[in-house]
C-alpha cells in the first residue's frame, strides 16, 4: 500500500505518474508531498492543468478560486467570546437530510453541531480527515474503508461509532436527503464489521466519494435526534443549539467533550441577510466578525480591502431555473429556447452588477477549466420573438412568473430579467418572497414556479457531483423536472471518465445538449466569498464553502 494525498477539491487533481498504486488513502498521520493517485482501474482524474488552477490572492478576481487578504499571527489562541456570521440564508431546519449543505444554505450552521467526517483543505488543496481517521479505497475504486476515531461522542454522551454512521446515513438516503438518489444509485451497501470500521461498496467506481462525506451525508446525527414529533439537532461538533429563531438568528453555544478539544468560542450567532449591502455595513461597523456574500459589487469591494477571507468561483452560480413540468411555460421547447435568446447576458450583468460580473449562458463558462467554447451569449430577441409567436399560435397566452428573494441585488435581477422577456413578446411577472428558505421551500420542494432565482454552483473539481443532482431524471435535486435519456446517459459516462481527455469529451457532450434542450438559463459564474474581521483566527474553509469553526478564537 503506497501513502498518497487525497485529490484536490476546489482545485484540479495532478495525476503522479511515478507507478502504480494499490491503494489510496486519506489519513490524519502526517501527508507525503505529492499529488493524489489511484489506480488505473479506477480511472482517476486529471492532470494538465495545475499552471491554471494555482491557488492566487493577489488577483483573486481574475478568477482563480482560494484565500485572500493577509491574515495576520495573532499568537496564542485565547478562549472566549461570541463569533456573529451573517449567512446568507438561515436554514429552514438544521436537519442535514433535509437542508443541502452548502456554505450559502445553512453548511456552516449544521458543520459546527454535527462536524463533517473528511474536510477539504482549502489550502492545502487536500481531503483530509475530520471526524473519521483514515479513509482508503480499494484497488478496483469500488470498496471504500472509513476508519473512526476512538472516544468521539455525540453532544448527548452516546458514542459516535461505526454503527452510528451506519444509522444516520442510511436515515439521510430513507429521508431523500439532497444528492441521496445519486448515493442509493452508487453505493450498493454499507457495513460496520466492527465499532470503528465502516464499509461502503460501490456499484461503480466513484472517484470523487469523498466528496458526500464532506458534505450531508457525513454530518452525523445521533439516533435520539429522531422525536416522535419533532428533529432535535444532536450532533458530535464542536457546538449545540442554544436557540433557532426562523429567519431571526441561530444561537449555539460550545459545547464540552468536543473530540478536537473544546472550542475556544463561547458561542456563534448567525444571522441572516437582507442584502450584500446590509452585510458590509455591519461587517464594517463591527457588528458581524464574518459574512458570506455572492454579490460581485461588494465582492470586490472585500477584497480590495484587504480584508482575509476565501473566494471560490462557480460555474453557472447565477442562473434562472426553468420548470420543465408538464402544464408550465417551460414543458415547451419553444418557449425555453426563446427564454434563452430573450436575456442578453453582458446587459443582464451591467445592469445588476455595474458591469463587473462573469456574463455566460454557457454551464461552464470562459473562467471554467472545463469550458467547451459554448457562446457566452444566445442573446436573439428576433429569434425569441418568432419562437414564442410558434409557441403562442399553439396556444400559449405568454403569461410567465418569475420567483425571485425580497432583497435590493434580487429585486434588481428580477427586473431585469423581467424587462428583456417582456420586451421580446412575454407577459412576464414577478413573485417576490421573504427569504431564501421560502425559495428553497417553493421551487426545491413544492416545485410551484413558472422561473426561480436558482445557482447550479458547478465547481469545476467536481462538475460530476452537481451536474447529476439538477438534470439527472432520478435526482431529488432535480429540481426542474428536466427529464432526457440521452442526458442521463452522458452523466453516466461522465462519472467514469477517467482521464482529462475523457472527462471534457463528456462535459462537451452535455454542454452541446443542454444548448440544444436548454433545461435551465446559466447567466453568469458567480464568485462565492467568506470573509472575516483580521480578529478572527483559525477560521478554515472545507467543500461546497462550508467554514469549519471548531479552531476559531477571537484575538
Amino acid at each position: 500500500m503506497n501513502r498518497i494525498i487525497p485529490w484536490r477539491g476546489d482545485r484540479l487533481p495532478h495525476l503522479n505518474t511515478g507507478g502504480p498504486v494499490t491503494e489510496r488513502r486519506i489519513s490524519s498521520t502526517p501527508r507525503l508531498s505529492g499529488a493524489f493517485v489511484l489506480a488505473a482501474a479506477t480511472a482517476l482524474l486529471l492532470s494538465s492543468c495545475a499552471s491554471s488552477e494555482e491557488s492566487a490572492t493577489g488577483d483573486a478576481l481574475a478568477g482563480v478560486s482560494g484565500p485572500v487578504g493577509t491574515q495576520t499571527d495573532a499568537g496564542e489562541p485565547v478562549s472566549g467570546g461570541t463569533l456573529s456570521f451573517g449567512s446568507l440564508a438561515l436554514p429552514a431546519t438544521l436537519d442535514p437530510a433535509r437542508t443541502m449543505a452548502t456554505g450559502s444554505t445553512g453548511g456552516t450552521e449544521m458543520a459546527a453541531i454535527y462536524d463533517v467526517l473528511v474536510r477539504f483543505d482549502g489550502q492545502g488543496g487536500e481531503f483530509e480527515p475530520q471526524l473519521a481517521e483514515d479513509l482508503t479505497v480499494s484497488e478496483d475504486g469500488k470498496t471504500w474503508t472509513l476508519t473512526l476515531r476512538d472516544g468521539v461522542t455525540f453532544s448527548n454522551g452516546e458514542s459516535l461509532d461505526a454503527e452510528a454512521v451506519r444509522w444516520s446515513i442510511d436515515r439521510y438516503v430513507a429521508n431523500r436527503g439532497p444528492d441521496s438518489q445519486l448515493w442509493k444509485n452508487a453505493v450498493s451497501s454499507i457495513s460496520a464489521p466492527d465499532d470503528s470500521t465502516v464499509i461502503f461498496e460501490l456499484s461503480t467506481p466513484w472517484a470523487t466519494f469523498p466528496n458526500m462525506l464532506a458534505m450531508g451525508p457525513g454530518m452525523i446525527v445521533a439516533a435520539q435526534s429522531d422525536g416522535a414529533e419533532n428533529f432535535t439537532p444532536i450532533g458530535a461538533g464542536p457546538f449545540v443549539l442554544e436557540s433557532n429563531k426562523p429567519n431571526e438568528q441561530i444561537q449555539l453555544e460550545r459545547r464540552e467533550g468536543y473530540w478536537g478539544g473544546d472550542a475556544k468560542l463561547d458561542g456563534i450567532r448567525f444571522l441572516p441577510s437582507a442584502g450584500g449591502q446590509q452585510q458590509l455595513d455591519m461587517f464594517n461597523t463591527g457588528q458581524l466578525e464574518m459574512f458570506f456574500t455572492v454579490e460581485a459589487g461588494i465582492v470586490a469591494d472585500v477584497v480590495e480591502a484587504g480584508n482575509p477571507g476565501y473566494l471560490n468561483v462557480m460555474n453557472a452560480g447565477n442562473d434562472v431555473l426553468i420548470n420543465n413540468a408538464e402544464g408550465r411555460p417551460g414543458s415547451d421547447l419553444r418557449v425555453r429556447q426563446a427564454l434563452i435568446k430573450a436575456v442578453d447576458p453582458v446587459a443582464f450583468d451591467e445592469r445588476t452588477q455595474d458591469g463587473i460580473g462573469r456574463p455566460s449562458v454557457a454551464l461552464f463558462s470562459e473562467a471554467s477549466r472545463w469550458n467547451t467554447g459554448a457562446p457566452a451569449s444566445k442573446y436573439d430577441p428576433e429569434g425569441a420573438r418568432s419562437l414564442l409567436a410558434e409557441a403562442k399560435a399553439d396556444g400559449y397566452d405568454g403569461k410567465i412568473t418569475f420567483t425571485t428573494r425580497q432583497a435590493p441585488e434580487a429585486q434588481a435581477r428580477a427586473l431585469a430579467i423581467q424587462a428583456m422577456l417582456n420586451s421580446v413578446g412575454f407577459d412576464a411577472e414577478v413573485e417576490f418572497l421573504n427569504s431564501t428558505s421560502d425559495i428553497i421551500r417553493v421551487i426545491n420542494v413544492e416545485k410551484n414556479y413558472d422561473l426561480g432565482q436558482s445557482a447550479l454552483s458547478i465547481r469545476d473539481s467536481a462538475p460530476f457531483l452537481k451536474l447529476y443532482s439538477v438534470f439527472h431524471s432520478n435526482s431529488t435535486g432535480n429540481a426542474s423536472g428536466y427529464s432526457n435519456p440521452a442526458m442521463d446517459e452522458l452523466l453516466g459516462t461522465l462519472q467514469k471518465a477517467g482521464t482529462p481527455e475523457e472527462i471534457q469529451s463528456a462535459i462537451d457532450d452535455i454542454e452541446s445538449l443542454a444548448t440544444d434542450t436548454v433545461p435551465t438559463l446559466p447567466l453568469a459564474a458567480q464568485d462565492n466569498l467568506v470573509v472575516w474581521q483580521p480578529e478572527v483566527q483559525g477560521a478554515s474553509h472545507s467543500f461546497a464553502d462550508i467554514m469549519l469553526l471548531d479552531e476559531v478564537w477571537l484575538s
